[in-house]
Protein backbone atom coordinates (compact mmCIF):
# COMPACT_ATOMS: atom_id res chain seq x y z
CA UNK A 1 0.00 0.00 0.00
CA UNK A 2 1.30 3.46 -0.90
CA UNK A 3 2.29 6.06 1.70
CA UNK A 4 -0.33 8.61 2.75
CA UNK A 5 2.48 10.93 3.83
CA UNK A 6 4.00 10.92 0.33
CA UNK A 7 0.67 11.77 -1.31
CA UNK A 8 0.02 14.46 1.31
CA UNK A 9 3.38 16.07 0.59
CA UNK A 10 2.72 16.09 -3.17
CA UNK A 11 -0.71 17.71 -2.78
CA UNK A 12 0.38 20.40 -0.34
CA UNK A 13 3.90 21.27 -1.55
CA UNK A 14 4.23 20.60 -5.29
CA UNK A 15 4.01 23.77 -7.45
CA UNK A 16 0.37 24.49 -8.29
CA UNK A 17 0.66 24.43 -12.08
CA UNK A 18 2.63 21.18 -12.10
CA UNK A 19 0.24 19.58 -9.60
CA UNK A 20 -2.88 20.61 -11.55
CA UNK A 21 -1.36 19.49 -14.82
CA UNK A 22 -0.75 16.01 -13.40
CA UNK A 23 -4.22 15.86 -11.82
CA UNK A 24 -6.39 17.54 -14.45
CA UNK A 25 -5.03 16.21 -17.75
CA UNK A 26 -6.17 12.64 -17.02
CA UNK A 27 -9.53 13.74 -15.59
CA UNK A 28 -10.25 16.01 -18.56
CA UNK A 29 -9.44 13.20 -20.94
CA UNK A 30 -11.61 10.81 -18.93
CA UNK A 31 -14.46 13.34 -18.75
CA UNK A 32 -14.31 13.99 -22.50
CA UNK A 33 -14.65 10.36 -23.50
CA UNK A 34 -18.25 9.60 -22.36
CA UNK A 35 -19.76 12.63 -24.17
CA UNK A 36 -17.48 11.92 -27.12
CA UNK A 37 -18.90 8.41 -27.25
CA UNK A 38 -22.41 9.93 -26.98
CA UNK A 39 -21.66 12.17 -29.98
CA UNK A 40 -20.41 9.20 -31.99
CA UNK A 41 -23.55 7.27 -30.99
CA UNK A 42 -25.72 10.09 -32.35
CA UNK A 43 -23.63 10.18 -35.53
CA UNK A 44 -24.15 6.43 -35.96
CA UNK A 45 -27.88 6.77 -35.18
CA UNK A 46 -28.15 9.54 -37.78
CA UNK A 47 -26.80 7.03 -40.31
CA UNK A 48 -29.86 4.89 -39.55
CA UNK A 49 -32.60 7.56 -39.54
CA UNK A 50 -33.78 10.79 -37.91
CA UNK A 51 -36.07 8.66 -35.71
CA UNK A 52 -33.10 6.60 -34.49
CA UNK A 53 -31.23 9.82 -33.72
CA UNK A 54 -34.23 11.14 -31.82
CA UNK A 55 -34.47 7.84 -29.91
CA UNK A 56 -31.12 8.54 -28.25
CA UNK A 57 -32.48 11.88 -27.13
CA UNK A 58 -35.58 10.22 -25.69
CA UNK A 59 -33.49 7.68 -23.75
CA UNK A 60 -30.91 10.24 -22.56
CA UNK A 61 -32.75 10.90 -19.24
CA UNK A 62 -32.28 7.21 -18.32
CA UNK A 63 -28.56 7.58 -18.91
CA UNK A 64 -28.53 10.76 -16.82
CA UNK A 65 -30.42 9.00 -14.02
CA UNK A 66 -27.85 6.21 -13.91
CA UNK A 67 -25.08 8.81 -13.82
CA UNK A 68 -26.91 10.54 -10.98
CA UNK A 69 -26.58 7.49 -8.73
CA UNK A 70 -22.94 6.97 -9.67
CA UNK A 71 -21.99 10.63 -9.29
CA UNK A 72 -23.86 11.14 -6.00
CA UNK A 73 -21.82 8.41 -4.31
CA UNK A 74 -18.72 8.90 -6.47
CA UNK A 75 -18.14 12.65 -6.15
CA UNK A 76 -19.72 12.64 -2.69
CA UNK A 77 -17.31 10.07 -1.32
CA UNK A 78 -14.37 11.30 -3.42
CA UNK A 79 -14.06 14.69 -1.76
CA UNK A 80 -14.68 13.20 1.71
CA UNK A 81 -12.03 10.52 1.14
CA UNK A 82 -9.57 13.21 0.01
CA UNK A 83 -10.31 15.18 3.19
CA UNK A 84 -9.92 12.07 5.35
CA UNK A 85 -6.58 11.28 3.70
CA UNK A 86 -5.55 14.92 4.15
CA UNK A 87 -6.10 14.38 7.89
CA UNK A 88 -4.41 10.94 7.63
CA UNK A 89 -7.57 9.12 8.77
CA UNK A 90 -7.29 5.89 6.77
CA UNK A 91 -10.10 4.09 8.64
CA UNK A 92 -12.67 6.76 7.83
CA UNK A 93 -11.59 6.78 4.18
CA UNK A 94 -12.09 2.99 4.03
CA UNK A 95 -15.62 3.20 5.45
CA UNK A 96 -16.58 5.96 3.02
CA UNK A 97 -15.20 4.10 0.01
CA UNK A 98 -16.84 0.74 0.65
CA UNK A 99 -20.13 2.23 1.86
CA UNK A 100 -20.45 4.39 -1.25
CA UNK A 101 -19.75 1.53 -3.62
CA UNK A 102 -22.17 -0.79 -1.82
CA UNK A 103 -25.10 1.64 -1.80
CA UNK A 104 -24.49 2.72 -5.39
CA UNK A 105 -24.75 -0.92 -6.47
CA UNK A 106 -27.92 -1.49 -4.46
CA UNK A 107 -29.72 1.60 -5.81
CA UNK A 108 -28.65 0.99 -9.40
CA UNK A 109 -29.82 -2.62 -9.10
CA UNK A 110 -33.25 -1.39 -8.01
CA UNK A 111 -33.31 0.99 -10.99
CA UNK A 112 -32.45 -1.88 -13.34
CA UNK A 113 -35.21 -4.08 -11.95
CA UNK A 114 -38.00 -1.52 -12.10
CA UNK A 115 -36.75 0.01 -15.34
CA UNK A 116 -36.87 -3.31 -17.17
CA UNK A 117 -40.26 -4.20 -15.69
CA UNK A 118 -41.84 -0.91 -16.77
CA UNK A 119 -39.73 -0.03 -19.80
CA UNK A 120 -42.71 0.62 -22.12
CA UNK A 121 -44.59 3.08 -19.87
CA UNK A 122 -41.28 4.77 -18.96
CA UNK A 123 -40.45 5.49 -22.61
CA UNK A 124 -43.98 6.75 -23.24
CA UNK A 125 -43.49 9.23 -20.43
CA UNK A 126 -40.10 10.37 -21.71
CA UNK A 127 -41.35 11.13 -25.21
CA UNK A 128 -44.75 10.60 -26.79
CA UNK A 129 -43.59 10.07 -30.35
CA UNK A 130 -44.89 6.90 -32.02
CA UNK A 131 -42.21 7.01 -34.74
CA UNK A 132 -39.33 7.13 -32.26
CA UNK A 133 -40.40 4.66 -29.55
CA UNK A 134 -39.61 1.44 -31.50
CA UNK A 135 -36.02 2.67 -31.90
CA UNK A 136 -35.73 3.76 -28.25
CA UNK A 137 -36.69 0.49 -26.52
CA UNK A 138 -33.70 -1.75 -27.46
CA UNK A 139 -31.24 0.99 -26.49
CA UNK A 140 -33.07 1.63 -23.19
CA UNK A 141 -33.07 -2.08 -22.26
CA UNK A 142 -29.30 -2.36 -22.76
CA UNK A 143 -28.70 0.82 -20.79
CA UNK A 144 -30.84 -0.29 -17.85
CA UNK A 145 -29.20 -3.71 -17.75
CA UNK A 146 -25.77 -2.07 -17.53
CA UNK A 147 -26.73 0.37 -14.74
CA UNK A 148 -24.95 -1.38 -11.79
CA UNK A 149 -21.79 -1.81 -13.85
CA UNK A 150 -21.84 1.86 -14.89
CA UNK A 151 -22.38 3.08 -11.32
CA UNK A 152 -19.53 0.91 -10.02
CA UNK A 153 -17.22 2.48 -12.61
CA UNK A 154 -18.28 6.03 -11.67
CA UNK A 155 -17.63 5.37 -7.96
CA UNK A 156 -14.30 3.60 -8.47
CA UNK A 157 -12.96 6.31 -10.78
CA UNK A 158 -13.78 9.02 -8.23
CA UNK A 159 -12.21 7.05 -5.39
CA UNK A 160 -9.01 6.62 -7.38
CA UNK A 161 -8.93 10.33 -8.16
CA UNK A 162 -9.45 11.15 -4.48
CA UNK A 163 -6.10 9.60 -3.62
CA UNK A 164 -4.35 11.18 -6.60
CA UNK A 165 -4.45 8.22 -9.02
CA UNK A 166 -5.97 10.25 -11.82
CA UNK A 167 -4.05 8.40 -14.54
CA UNK A 168 -5.46 5.04 -13.47
CA UNK A 169 -8.98 6.52 -13.25
CA UNK A 170 -8.55 8.00 -16.72
CA UNK A 171 -7.22 4.77 -18.22
CA UNK A 172 -10.18 2.81 -16.91
CA UNK A 173 -12.87 5.11 -18.27
CA UNK A 174 -10.92 5.88 -21.44
CA UNK A 175 -10.36 2.23 -22.26
CA UNK A 176 -13.99 1.36 -21.59
CA UNK A 177 -15.34 4.20 -23.69
CA UNK A 178 -13.00 3.44 -26.58
CA UNK A 179 -14.12 -0.19 -26.55
CA UNK A 180 -17.73 0.98 -26.46
CA UNK A 181 -17.43 3.31 -29.44
CA UNK A 182 -15.52 0.74 -31.49
CA UNK A 183 -18.15 -1.91 -30.77
CA UNK A 184 -20.98 0.51 -31.62
CA UNK A 185 -19.36 1.38 -34.97
CA UNK A 186 -18.75 -2.29 -35.73
CA UNK A 187 -22.32 -3.34 -34.86
CA UNK A 188 -23.98 -0.51 -36.81
CA UNK A 189 -21.74 -0.13 -39.85
CA UNK A 190 -20.58 -3.72 -40.37
CA UNK A 191 -23.38 -5.85 -38.92
CA UNK A 192 -26.27 -3.44 -39.64
CA UNK A 193 -27.68 -4.08 -36.15
CA UNK A 194 -29.29 -0.63 -35.81
CA UNK A 195 -29.95 1.00 -32.44
CA UNK A 196 -29.63 -2.38 -30.69
CA UNK A 197 -25.95 -2.46 -31.68
CA UNK A 198 -25.38 0.94 -30.09
CA UNK A 199 -27.08 -0.30 -26.93
CA UNK A 200 -25.06 -3.54 -26.73
CA UNK A 201 -21.81 -1.58 -26.85
CA UNK A 202 -22.62 0.06 -23.48
CA UNK A 203 -22.28 -2.98 -21.16
CA UNK A 204 -19.29 -4.25 -23.14
CA UNK A 205 -17.45 -0.94 -22.72
CA UNK A 206 -18.22 -0.51 -19.04
CA UNK A 207 -17.31 -4.14 -18.37
CA UNK A 208 -13.82 -3.42 -19.68
CA UNK A 209 -13.65 -0.19 -17.66
CA UNK A 210 -14.60 -2.03 -14.45
CA UNK A 211 -11.77 -4.54 -14.90
CA UNK A 212 -9.18 -1.76 -15.30
CA UNK A 213 -10.54 0.38 -12.44
CA UNK A 214 -10.81 -2.48 -9.96
CA UNK A 215 -7.36 -3.93 -10.74
CA UNK A 216 -5.43 -1.72 -8.22
CA UNK A 217 -7.83 -2.83 -5.48
CA UNK A 218 -7.31 -6.51 -6.30
CA UNK A 219 -3.52 -5.99 -6.16
CA UNK A 220 -3.76 -3.86 -2.96
CA UNK A 221 -1.99 -0.92 -4.58
CA UNK A 222 -4.28 1.80 -3.23
CA UNK A 223 -4.23 4.02 -0.15
CA UNK A 224 -7.87 3.08 0.53
CA UNK A 225 -8.91 -0.61 0.39
CA UNK A 226 -12.36 -1.79 -0.65
CA UNK A 227 -12.51 -4.82 1.62
CA UNK A 228 -16.06 -5.42 2.94
CA UNK A 229 -17.07 -3.72 6.19
CA UNK A 230 -20.47 -4.83 7.47
CA UNK A 231 -21.26 -2.81 10.57
CA UNK A 232 -23.54 0.04 11.59
CA UNK A 233 -20.94 2.69 10.75
CA UNK A 234 -21.19 1.79 7.06
CA UNK A 235 -24.68 3.32 6.92
CA UNK A 236 -23.41 6.55 8.45
CA UNK A 237 -20.49 6.68 6.01
CA UNK A 238 -22.75 6.09 2.99
CA UNK A 239 -25.16 8.73 4.28
CA UNK A 240 -22.31 11.25 4.60
CA UNK A 241 -21.22 10.52 1.04
CA UNK A 242 -24.78 10.84 -0.25
CA UNK A 243 -25.32 14.16 1.55
CA UNK A 244 -22.03 15.50 0.20
CA UNK A 245 -23.06 14.25 -3.24
CA UNK A 246 -26.40 16.07 -3.16
CA UNK A 247 -25.16 18.64 -5.71
CA UNK A 248 -24.73 15.80 -8.21
CA UNK A 249 -28.24 14.63 -7.37
CA UNK A 250 -29.67 18.06 -8.11
CA UNK A 251 -27.46 18.64 -11.14
CA UNK A 252 -28.06 15.26 -12.76
CA UNK A 253 -31.56 14.67 -11.42
CA UNK A 254 -32.82 18.01 -12.65
CA UNK A 255 -31.06 17.38 -15.95
CA UNK A 256 -33.37 14.39 -16.34
CA UNK A 257 -36.39 16.63 -15.76
CA UNK A 258 -35.05 19.31 -18.08
CA UNK A 259 -34.38 16.92 -20.97
CA UNK A 260 -37.79 15.29 -20.58
CA UNK A 261 -39.51 18.68 -20.69
CA UNK A 262 -37.40 19.85 -23.65
CA UNK A 263 -38.14 16.64 -25.55
CA UNK A 264 -41.85 17.05 -24.91
CA UNK A 265 -41.69 20.70 -26.01
CA UNK A 266 -39.73 19.78 -29.15
CA UNK A 267 -42.17 16.94 -29.87
CA UNK A 268 -44.67 19.57 -31.06
CA UNK A 269 -42.32 20.25 -33.99
CA UNK A 270 -41.75 16.59 -35.01
CA UNK A 271 -38.88 14.08 -35.08
CA UNK A 272 -36.34 16.48 -36.74
CA UNK A 273 -36.69 18.91 -33.81
CA UNK A 274 -36.09 16.13 -31.27
CA UNK A 275 -33.10 14.90 -33.31
CA UNK A 276 -31.66 18.46 -33.42
CA UNK A 277 -32.11 18.73 -29.67
CA UNK A 278 -30.30 15.41 -29.17
CA UNK A 279 -27.40 16.64 -31.30
CA UNK A 280 -27.04 20.03 -29.60
CA UNK A 281 -27.32 18.45 -26.13
CA UNK A 282 -24.51 16.01 -26.84
CA UNK A 283 -22.28 18.68 -28.37
CA UNK A 284 -22.85 20.81 -25.25
CA UNK A 285 -22.02 17.88 -22.96
CA UNK A 286 -18.83 17.25 -24.92
CA UNK A 287 -17.75 20.85 -24.36
CA UNK A 288 -18.95 20.85 -20.73
CA UNK A 289 -16.65 17.89 -20.06
CA UNK A 290 -13.69 20.29 -20.16
CA UNK A 291 -14.57 22.31 -17.01
CA UNK A 292 -16.04 19.20 -15.41
CA UNK A 293 -12.78 17.29 -15.88
CA UNK A 294 -10.73 20.22 -14.62
CA UNK A 295 -12.96 20.49 -11.55
CA UNK A 296 -12.77 16.75 -10.86
CA UNK A 297 -8.99 16.87 -11.07
CA UNK A 298 -9.01 19.85 -8.72
CA UNK A 299 -10.99 18.04 -5.98
CA UNK A 300 -8.11 16.09 -4.34
CA UNK A 301 -5.87 19.17 -4.44
CA UNK A 302 -8.58 21.29 -2.80
CA UNK A 303 -9.39 18.53 -0.29
CA UNK A 304 -5.82 18.01 0.90
CA UNK A 305 -4.91 21.70 1.09
CA UNK A 306 -8.15 22.82 2.72
CA UNK A 307 -7.89 20.04 5.31
CA UNK A 308 -4.29 21.15 5.97
CA UNK A 309 -5.43 24.74 6.58
CA UNK A 310 -3.59 26.20 3.58
CA UNK A 311 -6.31 28.60 2.41
CA UNK A 312 -4.08 30.73 0.19
CA UNK A 313 -2.93 27.75 -1.85
CA UNK A 314 -6.53 26.45 -2.00
CA UNK A 315 -7.70 29.76 -3.50
CA UNK A 316 -4.90 29.81 -6.04
CA UNK A 317 -5.78 26.29 -7.20
CA UNK A 318 -9.40 27.37 -7.69
CA UNK A 319 -8.56 30.56 -9.63
CA UNK A 320 -6.17 28.75 -11.98
CA UNK A 321 -8.80 26.09 -12.74
CA UNK A 322 -11.50 28.68 -13.48
CA UNK A 323 -9.27 30.72 -15.81
CA UNK A 324 -8.07 27.69 -17.76
CA UNK A 325 -11.59 26.24 -18.08
CA UNK A 326 -13.04 29.56 -19.30
CA UNK A 327 -10.27 30.05 -21.83
CA UNK A 328 -10.71 26.56 -23.28
CA UNK A 329 -14.49 26.92 -23.56
CA UNK A 330 -14.15 30.30 -25.27
CA UNK A 331 -11.69 28.89 -27.79
CA UNK A 332 -14.09 26.05 -28.54
CA UNK A 333 -17.31 28.10 -28.69
CA UNK A 334 -16.14 30.70 -31.23
CA UNK A 335 -15.58 28.50 -34.32
CA UNK A 336 -18.68 26.38 -33.59
CA UNK A 337 -20.83 29.52 -33.30
CA UNK A 338 -19.49 30.81 -36.63
CA UNK A 339 -19.94 27.50 -38.50
CA UNK A 340 -22.81 25.64 -36.75
CA UNK A 341 -24.18 24.28 -40.03
CA UNK A 342 -20.84 22.69 -40.89
CA UNK A 343 -20.72 20.97 -37.49
CA UNK A 344 -24.27 19.67 -37.82
CA UNK A 345 -23.68 18.39 -41.36
CA UNK A 346 -21.18 15.89 -39.94
CA UNK A 347 -24.27 14.09 -38.65
CA UNK A 348 -26.07 14.11 -42.01
CA UNK A 349 -27.53 16.61 -44.44
CA UNK A 350 -31.13 16.51 -43.27
CA UNK A 351 -32.41 20.03 -44.02
CA UNK A 352 -35.08 19.97 -41.31
CA UNK A 353 -32.60 18.95 -38.61
CA UNK A 354 -30.28 21.77 -39.74
CA UNK A 355 -33.05 24.37 -39.57
CA UNK A 356 -33.78 23.43 -35.97
CA UNK A 357 -30.17 22.68 -34.97
CA UNK A 358 -28.37 25.86 -36.09
CA UNK A 359 -30.11 28.28 -33.67
CA UNK A 360 -29.88 25.70 -30.86
CA UNK A 361 -26.13 25.30 -31.35
CA UNK A 362 -25.51 29.06 -31.54
CA UNK A 363 -27.44 29.56 -28.31
CA UNK A 364 -25.28 26.90 -26.64
CA UNK A 365 -22.07 28.58 -27.83
CA UNK A 366 -23.19 32.03 -26.67
CA UNK A 367 -23.21 30.95 -23.02
CA UNK A 368 -20.66 28.09 -23.13
CA UNK A 369 -17.72 30.09 -21.64
CA UNK A 370 -19.84 30.82 -18.55
CA UNK A 371 -19.68 27.15 -17.59
CA UNK A 372 -15.99 27.45 -16.70
CA UNK A 373 -16.91 29.31 -13.52
CA UNK A 374 -20.19 27.40 -12.97
CA UNK A 375 -18.73 23.88 -13.10
CA UNK A 376 -15.50 24.56 -11.21
CA UNK A 377 -17.27 26.52 -8.46
CA UNK A 378 -19.79 23.74 -8.01
CA UNK A 379 -17.07 21.14 -7.52
CA UNK A 380 -15.14 23.52 -5.26
CA UNK A 381 -18.13 23.74 -2.91
CA UNK A 382 -18.34 19.95 -2.82
CA UNK A 383 -14.63 19.64 -2.09
CA UNK A 384 -14.98 22.18 0.75
CA UNK A 385 -17.80 20.06 2.25
CA UNK A 386 -20.47 22.72 1.70
CA UNK A 387 -23.25 20.47 0.34
CA UNK A 388 -26.04 22.99 0.87
CA UNK A 389 -24.38 25.75 -1.17
CA UNK A 390 -23.22 23.26 -3.78
CA UNK A 391 -26.73 21.82 -4.02
CA UNK A 392 -28.29 25.26 -4.51
CA UNK A 393 -25.85 26.06 -7.31
CA UNK A 394 -26.30 22.63 -8.90
CA UNK A 395 -30.08 22.95 -8.75
CA UNK A 396 -30.14 26.51 -10.07
CA UNK A 397 -29.66 25.91 -13.79
CA UNK A 398 -32.03 23.01 -14.32
CA UNK A 399 -34.36 23.79 -11.42
CA UNK A 400 -34.80 27.33 -10.17
CA UNK A 401 -34.24 28.98 -13.55
CA UNK A 402 -34.86 26.36 -16.22
CA UNK A 403 -38.17 24.82 -15.11
CA UNK A 404 -40.21 28.04 -15.01
CA UNK A 405 -38.68 29.23 -18.30
CA UNK A 406 -39.30 25.97 -20.18
CA UNK A 407 -42.99 26.10 -19.26
CA UNK A 408 -43.38 29.71 -20.39
CA UNK A 409 -41.06 30.53 -23.30
CA UNK A 410 -41.85 27.68 -25.77
CA UNK A 411 -45.55 28.37 -25.24
CA UNK A 412 -45.18 32.00 -26.31
CA UNK A 413 -42.19 31.89 -28.69
CA UNK A 414 -42.39 28.41 -30.25
CA UNK A 415 -39.07 26.67 -31.00
CA UNK A 416 -37.26 29.97 -30.43
CA UNK A 417 -38.36 29.65 -26.82
CA UNK A 418 -36.83 26.16 -26.57
CA UNK A 419 -33.27 27.34 -27.14
CA UNK A 420 -33.80 30.71 -25.42
CA UNK A 421 -34.73 28.80 -22.25
CA UNK A 422 -31.32 27.13 -22.02
CA UNK A 423 -29.37 30.33 -22.70
CA UNK A 424 -31.21 32.38 -20.08
CA UNK A 425 -30.91 29.61 -17.48
CA UNK A 426 -27.14 29.47 -18.04
CA UNK A 427 -26.76 33.24 -17.72
CA UNK A 428 -28.66 33.39 -14.44
CA UNK A 429 -26.74 30.41 -13.04
CA UNK A 430 -23.46 32.16 -13.87
CA UNK A 431 -24.45 35.11 -11.68
CA UNK A 432 -25.14 32.77 -8.76
CA UNK A 433 -21.82 30.97 -9.27
CA UNK A 434 -20.07 34.34 -9.32
CA UNK A 435 -21.55 35.11 -5.89
CA UNK A 436 -20.26 31.84 -4.39
CA UNK A 437 -16.83 32.23 -5.99
CA UNK A 438 -16.46 35.81 -4.71
CA UNK A 439 -17.54 34.74 -1.22
CA UNK A 440 -14.88 32.00 -1.16
CA UNK A 441 -12.12 34.26 -2.46
CA UNK A 442 -12.96 36.93 0.15
CA UNK A 443 -12.97 34.44 3.04
CA UNK A 444 -10.31 34.95 5.68
CA UNK A 445 -7.12 32.97 5.75
CA UNK A 446 -7.09 30.02 8.13
CA UNK A 447 -4.12 29.19 10.27
CA UNK A 448 -2.42 25.91 9.54
CA UNK A 449 -2.97 23.22 12.18
CA UNK A 450 -0.18 22.66 14.65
Amino acid sequence: MESIEKTHQKMTEQPVFRLLLSLCLPTVFAALLPPFVAVIEVWLAAKISAEACGALGIVFPIHALIQTIGFVFGTGSGSLVANALGKKNAEKAHLLAFGSLLFALVLSGILTLFGLLFCGPLLLFLGKNADILPFAKPYAVCLLAAAPLMCACFVLSNLLRAEGKTVRAMLGLAGGNLVSVLCAALFVLAFQSGVLGIGLSVPIGYGCAFIVLSFPYWRKRTLVPLSPVFEKRIFSAAKSAAVNGLPSLFRQGLTVSAVVLLNRAANNFGSPAIAALALSTRIFLLAYALPLGIGQGMIPAIGFNHASGNQRRTKRIFVVCVLVATALLSALALPVAIFPGTVLQWFGKNGEILSFGVPLLRAVCAVLPLHGLIAVTNLLLQALKQPLSASVLAAARQGFFFLPLVFLLPRFFGFFGVWLTQALADGLTFLLALFYAARFLKSKEKKRPG
